[in-house]
């Protein structure tokens, strides 16, 4: 079964913060109050891939193994 939610109960819930891309000032994603944990996004101007931690924010860039 797949999960769903409405987009007017998308928008009662607090939005906490778009973090963006430290490379290319593009916004990666929308976290909303209640996220807990570290979410793995890749920029889609520059490719880049990222850590968010949802609680702080912060943006960590993963690097490729050498």
């Amino acid at each position: 079964m797949i999960k769903t939610i409405t987009k007017t109960e998308v928008n009662k819930m607090k939005l906490k913060g778009k973090p963006k891309c430290p490379s290319c000032d593009n916004p990666l994603t929308f976290v909303y109050e209640g996220a807990k944990g570290m979410l793995g996004e890749k920029c889609p101007r520059c490719k880049q891939e990222f850590l968010i931690d949802t609680e702080t924010l912060d943006v960590f860039r993963i690097l490729k193994a050498s």
